[in-house]
């Protein structure tokens, strides 16, 4: 198990890269395409659409958690049962959310100061399928099916791009920018069907699912409280400071998440194996100690790279009209850094099915608010606010991995 870390994570993380390759295409041409304006528009509802759509993240975490007991267990035929019962949930999940959504669109436009409600609608409608699609990829990542799994990914962020480039050439603007999550979604659910069509073909057999509600729902508070940390502060940008640096920080936020995402294929590998050596009653903690030396590694370069190249980079990436992000570039990347590491560290402890961590995460996820609710009236605070919330993600975290360490 531990021998195919290395290999697995390496095939996630050409998978990931290849993924935010085509996510930063995306924020790049955008970038260029739309006003700062416009800009910091669309990245705004792109992070309340992720801060919310952390549901379908924990569809595919428990999908993934109850994939692999099934798959160490040799149980197909209840894995059978289990992907059926979650699909019809899926959906019915993904009607009710939508229409809730459509429901509060005009006060998040307000909130925003956003001109029109109509891209919010747009992009909002994506969630419809947002719920079933992560079903199937949590199936895929449980049976350690990483090729397929990364295709999926790679396939939805490259459709994302290819038809958000072209919508806004045509001349839709924001709108046309967030069509493609929708279209994306339907595709791509649709393909993932094929990579599970042996399991298919297995007759299922019910059987009572344990705790699944009690572990989805501390799951939720988990996930959700680790990505609104590091999505809530370009929401909170976007309304506390003028349209212009709104999109200024944004485009900060877009190059310093590149060290966020670019590790998270170690962590989609971590989680199946993790949790199918605890159902064996085998040690699993050597195995995170390793795929942390894995993300220290990979985002370390780019960490250095922020710090002594900054003004190039963002001429490059965004233009000369974005150089006012240059001296907050390295800050936010170390602000990304720890996030990721937390990242890893909550989805080893949930692996094991550990959910009170949601409660620590929470804690840290309060502090910020607060503290740039209190410090907001430049970009300075407000990273400043990021930095301080990201370290003390991790280290609300540590007392969980303590406890682990010394059970085994």
């Amino acid at each position: 198990m531990e021998q195919k870390l290395a290999k697995h994570s390496l095939i996630m993380i050409i998978f990931s890269l290849s993924a935010a390759f085509f996510n930063y295409l995306y924020q790049l041409f955008m970038g260029r395409l739309l006003t700062p304006e416009e800009y910091g528009i669309l990245f705004s509802l792109i992070n309340i659409f992720y801060i919310f759509s952390v549901l379908s993240t924990t569809v595919q975490t428990t999908m993934t958690k109850y994939t692999s007991q099934l798959k160490a267990k040799n149980q197909f035929n209840k894995l059978s049962y289990f992907w059926r019962y979650a699909l019809k949930k899926s959906f019915t999940f993904g009607i009710i959310t939508t229409i809730l959504f459509f429901i509060i669109t005009p006060f998040i436009s307000d909130y925003l100061h956003l001109p029109s409600q109509i891209p919010a609608l747009i992009l909002f409608s994506s969630l419809l399928f947002a719920y079933a699609m992560p079903t199937n990829q949590g199936i895929l990542q449980g049976l350690q099916r990483f090729i397929p799994l990364g295709i999926s990914q790679t396939l939805w962020a490259f459709l994302k791009f290819v038809l958000g480039i072209a919508f806004v050439y045509l001349g839709f603007s924001v709108s046309g920018a967030l069509a493609p999550f929708l279209i994306a979604n339907v595709i791509v659910f649709f393909i993932s069907f094929y990579f599970l069509k042996d399991l298919m073909k297995i007759k299922s057999e019910s059987f009572k699912i344990p705790n699944l509600y009690k572990y989805s729902t501390l799951t939720l508070l988990a996930l959700l409280t680790y990505t609104t940390s590091f999505s809530i502060d370009t929401i909170l940008a976007k309304h506390y400071l003028t349209d212009f640096l709104a999109g200024i920080y944004s485009s900060i936020s877009i190059l310093g998440k590149i060290i966020l995402f670019a590790p998270g294929g170690i962590a989609v590998v971590l989680f199946p194996k993790a949790s199918e050596l605890k159902e064996r009653g085998l040690n699993h903690f050597d195995l995170f100690i390793k795929a942390l030396i894995l993300t220290v590694i990979l985002t370390l370069p780019v960490l250095l790279l922020f710090n002594f190249f900054p003004e190039l980079t963002v001429k490059i990436i965004f233009g000369t009209k974005y150089i006012k992000a240059v001296p907050y570039l390295f800050k936010y990347s170390l602000a990304m850094f720890s996030f990721a590491i937390s990242g890893l560290v909550m989805n080893y402890i949930l692996s094991l099915g550990i959910t009170r961590v949601a409660y620590a995460l929470t804690l840290a996820l309060i502090i910020e608010i607060i503290g740039i609710v209190l410090f907001h009236w430049n970009i300075s605070q407000i990273v400043d606010i990021v930095l301080i919330a990201s370290i003390l993600s991790v280290i609300v975290q540590i007392p969980f991995l303590m406890k682990v360490r010394g059970g085994l």
